[in-house]
């Protein structure tokens, strides 16, 4: 398959839709009730794992870094509205973490961190892509693809089972109604 082909091929136009979709929705959070942010992320976190499934393995094409878009500011902006918006529902316990192994204490996670992680590399991923040069787009794809695999492929579904939880565990109706009072 050459590199015009992946770049344009279905799996990866499908992960870059749902991909430029989960970053705008982020990027929105602060037009969100927790309740509708926690309900869409359960819908659009299965579709990014799903479509990043899809991307093709290959070699990178180039040896250079890949370029960053998202700063550390734009980072942190993200993750304090994320953690603005869930408040006392944002930590988690996190039983898929290396160091449980050897901890007598639980290891407790963040929904915003993790969620501004996925962020990054997906943006960053985005980003590349809509630079428009082929070479760099192709291997844009096998990074983000190459992460996924290492790092915030496992994030995703954590902070998916957390999201679950604070869903189903709780009644964000009645929460939105003392809200709104």
């Amino acid at each position: 398959m050459e590199k015009e082909d992946i770049v344009f091929s279905r799996n990866t136009v499908e992960f870059v839709t749902v991909a430029a979709e989960f970053c705008a929705y982020l990027e929105r959070t602060n037009e969100h009730s927790r309740k509708e942010f926690v309900e869409t992320l359960l819908k659009l976190l299965p579709l990014l794992y799903i479509k990043a499934q899809m991307l093709p393995e290959e070699d990178m094409i180039n040896d250079e870094d890949m370029e960053d878009f998202v700063t550390e500011d734009s980072y942190e902006v993200l993750r304090m509205t994320i953690f603005d918006l869930l408040a006392d529902k944002d930590s988690y316990l996190d039983v898929f973490v290396a160091e449980m192994k050897y901890s007598d204490t639980p290891v407790t996670k963040s929904i915003s961190e993790d969620l501004a992680d996925i962020y990054q590399d997906v943006k960053n991923f985005v980003c590349l892509f809509q630079l428009g040069i082929n070479e760099t787009m192709h291997d844009a794809i096998i990074e983000c693809n190459e992460h996924f695999r290492q790092y915030w492929g496992q994030t995703l579904v954590n902070t998916l089972r957390a999201l679950h939880d604070i869903r189903y565990s709780t009644n964000l109706d009645e929460e939105e109604e003392e809200d709104n009072e």
